[in-house]
Parts: C-alpha cells; sequence; structure tokens
C-alpha cells in the first residue's frame, strides 16, 4: 500500500512541531518522509533506544507500553514517538503494533533538509523547547504523584494516631473507672469485716467474703485481658499452635465457670464432638472460649441456660456459645469489636466490663485466619460464633 501525497499532509499535519508550516513545507515534508508496513506484534521502537523520529498510524493501531504494562492505545490519525524526536533523547517507553499497521515515519534528519531547503528553523525554535515542555510537564507529573503518595501516607499515619488516642483513652478509661471499681468493693467489705469482725453475724460475714471474693475475680479477669490484650498490642505475645483436644479445652473452660454460672442459678451445658482436635494455640483459643462464656453468664438471667457446642463442616470447625440473656441492640453489633467505642453493658446483676474482652477474642480467632461473628436479639440472646479453618486443623 502506498500513500497518496494528499493523504501524507493529512498525517502530517497530525505533528505539533509541524503546525506553522505552509502547503509547501508539508509538501515537500510528504515527499521525503518515510512508510512503513508493520505487522501485528512487531516491535517499532524499545525502551532505552535513542530516538530521531515521530510516527503517525494511518493504519491499524498502536501500543505505547513498559514491561508487559499498556499505558495507551493509539488508533489511525495519532502520532507517538515526538518527545525523543531528537537522535539524543532516550525512548521513555515502547511501542508495538497492535495490529497490522501502516505508520508514517518522520525523522529528524527529514526535519533538517526541511529547514536547509525553505531557510527555517523547526528543531532549535520548536522541537527542542516544546520537548523541554513536555518534560516539565512529566517532572510534574511526578511530583504531583509523590505528593499525593506522601498526602495518603499522611492521612495512613493520622487515623493509626487516631486509633492509639482511642487506645489510650480506653485504657485511661479502664484504669480510672473499671479497675477501680472492684477494688473500692473489695476495700470496702473488707474493711467492714476488719472493724466489725466481732459484732458482725455469720450471715453478715458470709455476705461480705462473697463480695471480696466476687470483686477479686472479677479484678483478675480484667487484669488477665489487660495483660493479654496490651501483649498482642506490643507484638509480644508468642503463637504457639499445637494439636489440641478441644473436647477438653472447652470442658475445662465450662467447668471452671460452672461455679459463677450456678451462683445465679445459670444452666451451663457443652456439646463438643469428641475427639475433636486442632491445629491450635491453646492459651488464645482458651481465653476466646472462657470470655464468651464469661460474657453469656454475665449477661443471662437468673434461670437462663448457656450452650457451648461445635458443628464441623468441609471448610472449618465451629465452636459457638448461645444464651437466653438480654441481646443486644442492632446499632451496637457492629461496635462490639472496636476499642474506640464504648458499647459495655451492665450484667443482669451489675456486673461490669471493659469490652476489651471481646477485642482480644477477635485478635486470636483472625491469628489463627478464623472469624468471630455474632448474632443477637433484644431479650431473646446471643450466639457468639467463632471458626477455626481446617487448614490450620490437623485431622
Amino acid at each position: 500500500m502506498s500513500l497518496s501525497p494528499d493523504k501524507k499532509i493529512e498525517l502530517l499535519k497530525n505533528l505539533d512541531f509541524l503546525a506553522e508550516q505552509n502547503q509547501e513545507g508539508y509538501r515537500f515534508l510528504s515527499g521525503i518522509v518515510d512508510e512503513l508496513n508493520v505487522k501485528k506484534g512487531e516491535t517499532i521502537f524499545s525502551k532505552g533506544d535513542f530516538g530521531g523520529a515521530a510516527y503517525i498510524i494511518s493504519k491499524g493501531s498502536v501500543q505505547i507500553h513498559d514491561e508487559g504494562h499498556v499505558f495507551i492505545e493509539l488508533e489511525e490519525g495519532k502520532s507517538f514517538g515526538e518527545f525523543a524526536f531528537v537522535k539524543s533523547e532516550e525512548r521513555s517507553a515502547s511501542a508495538s503494533a497492535k495490529t497490522d499497521s501502516v505508520l508514517l515515519k518522520c525523522t529528524e534528519d527529514h526535519i533538517k533538509q526541511l529547514e536547509k531547503e525553505f531557510g527555517i528553523k523547526i528543531i532549535d525554535s520548536i522541537l527542542i523547547p516544546l520537548q523541554n515542555v513536555k518534560k516539565r510537564m512529566i517532572v510534574k507529573d511526578l511530583l504531583e504523584e509523590e505528593l499525593t503518595k506522601q498526602k495518603a501516607t499522611i492521612e495512613k499515619q493520622r487515623k493509626e494516631l487516631e486509633l492509639l488516642n482511642a487506645t489510650k483513652d480506653k485504657f485511661f478509661s479502664i484504669i480510672a473507672h473499671d479497675l477501680k471499681n472492684p477494688f473500692a468493693s473489695l476495700i470496702g467489705a473488707s474493711d467492714l469485716l476488719v472493724d466489725g469482725a466481732n459484732e458482725l453475724s455469720q450471715e453478715q460475714v458470709k455476705t461480705f467474703s462473697g463480695i471480696i471474693n466476687q470483686s477479686a475475680r472479677q479484678a483478675f479477669r480484667l487484669l488477665e485481658n489487660l495483660l493479654d490484650w496490651s501483649r498482642t498490642q506490643t507484638g509480644s505475645i508468642a503463637w504457639k499452635p499445637k494439636q489440641v483436644d478441644l473436647w477438653d479445652l472447652v470442658n475445662e473452660v465450662v467447668i471452671l465457670l460452672t461455679g459463677s454460672a450456678e451462683n445465679k442459678q445459670i444452666e451451663l451445658e457443652a456439646k463438643i464432638d469428641e475427639d475433636l482436635t486442632a491445629f491450635v494455640d491453646p492459651n488464645m483459643i482458651n481465653t476466646v472460649v472462657r470470655n464468651l462464656v464469661s460474657n453469656a453468664i454475665k449477661f443471662t438471667p437468673r434461670g437462663g441456660k448457656i450452650l457451648v457446642e461445635s458443628k464441623l463442616s468441609d471448610d472449618f470447625i465451629e465452636i459457638s456459645v448461645t444464651d437466653n440473656g438480654v441481646g443486644i441492640k442492632p446499632d451496637k453489633l457492629d461496635q462490639l469489636f472496636q476499642i474506640g467505642e464504648s458499647v459495655v453493658g451492665i450484667g443482669t446483676e451489675n456486673e461490669t466490663g471493659t469490652g476489651l474482652g471481646l477485642i482480644l477474642c477477635k485478635e486470636f480467632v483472625e491469628k489463627h485466619k478464623g472469624k468471630l461473628s455474632v448474632e443477637s436479639e433484644v431479650n431473646v440472646g446471643s450466639t457468639f460464633k467463632f471458626t477455626i479453618p481446617f487448614s490450620t486443623s490437623k485431622k
């Protein structure tokens, strides 16, 4: 295929640095430029090659790319390669034919012939300044891209600082209020025992002793969660998985908390498949089960029931803790596992807590590549479930 002079002139007018040429200049240039037939997939130039030519597409399409990433696809009438028109400039990307294509190739030597023929200056007066403008535009784009990245980094750091502040505020809240309460009860009840040891009845001594016992256990559970959670934040808590009998682990927790359940006349039952084993960190999973069952006891009224059971599927082991307690409002469900949110309620017999237990459970479960979820209905009850993928278990 051979292009007519008029078609070549039409194509040459797509080059910005020739915009001021008269028709005679275009006609002269159309007689000396090269016409190329490029097969599909053929390379036109490669990144790093020295320039010296610009191209205009007469037929077909071309891809501008770098290491397999396509920047742009150009169709008929479009030009490319002007950025490295001067021979000393290196190509910043590669070009290849997307389809069989016909190209018009205008070189630096062609422009020098045009300059000599008509006594004009194009390369020094128009082309090089134009390339310098393009260079500055590229530098500007790179600077803007870098600024955008820096802004994104700053925004990420700002959010991290907000989270750290929320964490700090939560700690202060725990220390100032939640940790203070059980010790206030401990001190008050023990003072009464010390000061009135000779006057108190057996029943009163038993009552105050019960308050001391309950407050001490509450403070101990709180300190346990505080210690575990703080260790997760500093990365000092080690993950030590091993083959664990889940039937033994869950029933051990249930036996430990049976006394607390019986104090509220709550039926606490475990239905875990026998011989159910998993490759897990026993301390972490023990903490998860203990927190979920303790919460269920806290928010279940006297005479209620709590069931801990297991379920198997092709992909995971599921452990659930279901109660018929007070339930959770729908708008509070998504906030249960967020450190900065205050959604901790008072138990059915005024038991208090920090909410750290659930956050700790979530982190421990996710450490095992599992998921912690909750389903709840106010005045009906709640079910907390966590999964352990079979990929981390040894059947």
